[in-house]
């Protein structure tokens, strides 16, 4: 059906921002690296601008940099030799500075994930920053550091523009210094790929006349394209929830596979092949809580995909006593690439938490996706009713959810959302009533004018004052304009 409705007035987004420079001088570096091994949140400009930072300061002089990072983190090192294993992210660099890390277990062999999480999405993005952070102190130990890096992002979200990479490999060339594999491979998938410019930028990587340009161009073409997530209902096994001593039943659920990307497993090094892969998500798993800025700037252009991994941790929030992992969400939705369905599953899973606070995050992510004009209303009401009919989204908790959304000014958004939710509630699954009030509300606050649903329209038939009936003639008279009452607040 098809309804008119004014716009929504919607919170701000929060803006995404250009990473500064790296830091020029020395003191600066050091001090910015030391901040960042000390902190807590590790946010993506401080881990890439200190990568960066350390990579430069040691192509001009390694020996004052060494002993400054000697003062500044002997603490952090008290043993002479430490295995790359044992360490993670600039901790892996700085350490390969002070020659506190043995050469060969810096090698692209050694690069491999912990025994009992090979299916750990989460998991599989920290490979690839392993094989990052190592490749490069690995060219810090040899006698030709790098001059920079290639894949340090242009924006806050990991993303980097195709322009600049061009640019970073032409200066490449002129120097006559080889790229490091990884550093290169996170690179192209960071690369920007929906700029209006992206088929002259194309021609200008191919005619850098090398392999890295010719890669780059191929990448911004069908090379770079997106995997195709396939959904399905699953059963997921209730030893999951045993063994993480997470109360409440495994019920069926959505789930994405994610889709296959050949040249991921077929030009790029090893420790990247998973994520070109097809993979469902895993929900034993760790590393949810430290440092996902840092692991979603892996694939800053493919949130789809992200989505499809995080989806059987956020619906946990939704089916077990655990808070999953719906406080991701918003992050996700601020990154590139297409909002695909997988994304729009994961939120509806997250809308149907079982704590409010799960349920916060969700509503986030609802807002920012459709202040930038990215929200596909009609396909996340679609999953709202799926997950509702399966017994995943519970509509007592949809309802709340959509009353915070609504409250924010997304008024003609949630009543498309919930008008394809609806069919599935009426005319008597508990907590209809609630999801129906909300309907009423958004649909009188945006002025949405249109038929009414047939399932709404028997519901208002009927006879009697409940609290169902009562909505479902709200409704009705909203949808037909048959009164001028304006719509108490949500």
């Amino acid at each position: 059906m098809i309804w008119t409705a004014s716009q929504d007035t919607l919170p701000p987004v929060p803006p995404t921002r250009r990473l500064d420079a790296a830091p020029e001088s020395l003191a600066e570096v050091v001090e910015l690296t030391a901040a960042h091994l000390d902190s807590r949140a590790h946010t993506v400009a401080d881990f890439e601008r200190s990568l960066d930072g350390l990579v430069r300061q040691a192509h001009r002089d390694r020996h004052p940099l060494a002993r400054a990072l000697a003062t500044a983190l002997e603490h952090r090192y008290a043993e002479d030799e430490i295995e790359a294993r044992r360490l993670a992210g600039v901790d892996v660099v700085a350490a390969s500075l002070l020659w506190r890390v043995p050469g060969y277990s810096l090698k692209s062999e050694y690069v491999r994930r912990h025994r009992g999480h090979e299916e750990c999405a989460q998991g599989g993005l920290e490979l690839v920053i392993a094989a990052r952070v190592r490749e490069i102190g690995y060219t810090l130990m040899s006698k030709d550091p790098l001059p920079f890096l290639l894949a340090t992002p242009t924006w806050d979200t990991g993303a980097l523009e195709a322009a600049e990479l061009v640019e970073r490999l032409r200066e490449y060339g002129r120097l006559g210094v080889r790229s490091g594999p990884a550093d290169f491979g996170q690179a192209l998938l960071r690369v920007r790929r929906d700029d209006p410019a992206t088929g002259a930028v194309a021609e200008a990587a191919a005619r850098l006349g090398t392999a890295e340009g010719v890669r780059l161009a191929a990448w911004l073409g069908p090379d770079g394209d997106p995997g195709t997530a396939l959904r399905r209902v699953v059963e997921p096994d209730p030893r999951t929830h045993r063994a993480w001593e997470r109360t409440g039943s495994a019920v069926p659920q959505v789930a994405f596979l994610s889709g296959e990307r050949p040249a991921l497993q077929r030009q790029f090094p090893e420790s990247f092949h998973w994520l070109g892969r097809p993979h469902e998500g895993f929900t034993q798993c760790y590393h949810w809580h430290d440092g996902h800025p840092v692991r979603a700037a892996v694939l800053p252009e493919d949130r789809n995909a992200q989505a499809a991994w995080l989806l059987p941790h956020v619906t946990l929030a939704a089916t077990a006593g655990d808070h999953g992992g719906a406080w991701m969400l918003p992050h996700l939705a601020r990154l590139g690439g297409p909002a695909g369905p997988a994304l729009h599953a994961a939120v509806a899973a997250g809308l149907g938490g079982r704590y409010a606070e799960s349920r916060r995050p969700a509503v986030e992510a609802l807002l920012v996706l459709a202040a930038r004009g990215e929200l596909d209303a009609p396909l996340l009401g679609r999953e709202l009713a799926a997950m509702a009919a399966l017994g995943t989204v519970k509509p007592n908790r949809l309802a709340d959810a959509a009353r915070s959304a609504a409250a924010a000014g997304a008024h003609a958004t949630l009543w498309t959302v919930l008008a394809e939710v609806l069919p599935t509630l009426l005319p008597s699954v508990r907590g209809a009533g609630e999801v129906l009030a909300v309907a009423a509300a958004c649909a009188e606050r945006c002025g949405a004018a249109g038929p009414v649903p047939d399932v709404v329209a028997a519901v208002a038939a009927r006879r009697g004052s409940s609290r169902l009936v009562a909505e479902a003639r709200r409704l009705s008279v909203a949808l037909t304009g048959g009164s001028e009452q304006v719509g108490a607040p949500v």
